[in-house]
């Protein structure tokens, strides 16, 4: 037990983080999860060499990674091995991504314990945002989504969901401070306690009133009466006769318009249409959508598969080159459409972050070579990836930016959406592979972030859930259960104004990624410096 105990502490980290993320009611054990990790990172309390120090931080944060996403593997019955396999590489892998910012903390702290103090919510929050910046990022597990449950996470609309993760950092780095403190300076400590206690209460607060200004200020103008369609269907049998799935949504959106609901618009979840029903070879089936669209009225925003041949010599390295003409380079997206009464021209949304591996092989642009080895049995695997992010023009006040299932997790595809004319988010998925599991509560979560942070009503239509109507302050307006069927039938209002947070966007965060590359070429330069007055 005794050669355990110098473990504990980072194991109580990596515990707290679980037991404070979504869809935890305590996710205000933030505020103090990485005290333990801090005290031994800045101590001399407990020493580990350098070697042990590093497993220590991994053990840490695949603690924590496995104790909040352990579902990533579908664990299903019918679970691909692929979709298997890949989700236990995340396990393994992620946790190195989530201890890089801590290393450097520790990497200070051999230097001096006060700026490691000082620079940890810099250096963690750079590193945040810089996780979700590439191909091959996921960012879910970011530490200002624990908060989206109180009022706390409302001063996202100025900072943005990093900008709640220093916040927490700092507020973790002040308990620190006092703990540390409480016997050799008692008085000091009390009032650093004293310091928290205000910071917190005000912070509360402020998301108090923020929170009840948003609920105040969101139904503006007229509403639009939108049909949210939740079907339920085995994420697998989809695909086996797809055709079968668009006459199911038909049927259930027109029972809603028999009991004498007015619908505006109607929107169906993630890849809805699971094949490139605007392709030739699928006409019969595209005429017959677009007659019932004219004679219901009704408009329609839903997921499809999307075929796009591209222009002689614009065609990206990742695209894939026709069997029938070598000259033809073509890709299929996980998109999603407006289709509208008599009109002729469709706006596309192209899913422009996808599920790395899974969906796509991250940076497949330079890697052409292996993009064959990633692929699985379902007709998901190997996307295209979109490059616009523009809301979908409508006849209805509503011009709807759509994110596709995963891009939720990244707070810029909000941002361009809103900054772009945006003024309702909707957020369509497929969590089916999910079913039974926390996954689909806590992407729902993240989605309440987003519209905390744009201060938009966010519509969320997903295949078994959770979908639901996200009002601009976070809350929930109306939910169907999950893993049963059903149509949702709200009035959705628009929201024109911005937030401060969509005019500055991650900019805080994106300087203090400046500020620790600086930090970590100054670490560099002087180990360097030592390393050669050793030699």
């Amino acid at each position: 037990m005794g050669s355990m105990r110098p473990f504990a502490p980072y194991l109580l980290t990596g515990f707290l983080l679980v037991a404070a993320f979504s869809p935890s009611p305590v996710g205000v054990l933030s505020l103090i999860a990485y005290v333990p990790l801090l005290l031994v990172l800045t101590t001399d309390a407990v020493t580990l060499s350098t070697a042990k120090r590093r497993w220590a931080l991994y053990i840490t944060f695949a603690v924590f990674h496995i104790g909040t996403n352990w579902w990533i593997s579908s664990w299903q019955e019918r679970t691909d091995p692929y979709l298997f396999a890949s989700g236990l590489a995340l396990c393994v892998f992620h946790p190195f991504f989530l201890m890089a910012p801590w290393a450097v903390v520790g990497a200070i702290a051999r230097r001096s314990r006060r700026f490691a103090l000082v620079l940890a919510p810099i250096v963690v929050t750079a590193f945040e945002w810089a996780h979700g910046q590439t191909d091959a990022s996921y960012p879910w597990l970011t530490t200002g989504y624990m908060v989206v449950g109180n009022d706390l996470a409302q001063l996202a609309e100025w900072v943005g969901v990093y900008g709640l993760t220093f916040m927490i950092l700092c507020v973790n780095v002040a308990v620190s401070v006092a703990w540390m403190g409480w016997r050799r300076y008692p008085r000091r400590s009390r009032v650093v306690a004293t310091s928290i206690t205000l910071f917190v209460g005000i912070w509360w607060t402020l998301g108090y009133t923020l929170r009840e200004g948003a609920s105040l200020a969101f139904r503006k103008g007229g509403g639009t009466s939108v049909a949210l369609v939740q079907p339920d269907e085995d994420p697998w049998e989809k695909w086996s006769d797809p055709r079968i799935q668009v006459r199911r949504h038909i049927s259930m959106v027109d029972s809603v318009r028999a009991s004498g609901k007015r619908v505006d618009l109607v929107v169906w979840s993630e890849t809805a249409i699971p094949f490139p029903i605007r392709d030739a070879r699928y006409s019969p089936e595209w005429e017959s959508l677009r007659t019932w669209i004219d004679t219901s009225g009704i408009s329609l925003l839903t997921g499809y598969s999307d075929f796009y041949v591209y222009p002689t010599g614009t065609a990206p390295p990742s695209a894939r080159t026709s069997t029938l003409d070598l000259t033809t380079r073509f890709d299929a997206f996980n998109a999603a459409m407006l289709i509208e009464p008599g009109r002729s021209d469709i706006p596309v949304h192209r899913k422009t972050m996808l599920t790395p591996v899974a969906e796509r092989l991250p940076f497949a642009d330079q890697l052409t070579f292996a993009m064959s080895w990633f692929e699985w049995g379902v007709g998901i695997s190997s996307w295209g990836k979109g490059a616009v992010r523009e809301p979908l023009p409508s006849r209805h006040p509503p011009q709807i930016g759509v994110i596709i299932c995963i891009e939720s997790i990244y707070p810029e595809v909000a941002l361009d959406l809103v900054r772009n004319g945006a003024n309702v988010l909707c957020v369509i998925t497929n969590d089916a592979w999910y079913n039974g599991t926390p996954g689909p509560r806590q992407h729902y979560d993240i989605a309440r972030m987003r519209a905390i942070e744009q201060r938009k009503t966010l519509l969320r239509c997903a295949n078994s859930g959770v979908t639901g109507v996200i009002l601009p302050n976070g809350a929930s307006a109306a939910e169907i259960p999950a893993l049963e069927p059903g149509v949702l039938t709200l009035p959705v209002y628009t929201n024109e104004e911005r937030t401060v947070f969509s005019r500055i966007g991650n900019l805080p965060a994106q300087i203090f990624a400046v500020c620790t590359a600086g930090i970590l070429l100054t670490l560099i330069v002087l180990r360097t410096r030592e390393r050669r007055r050793s030699s």
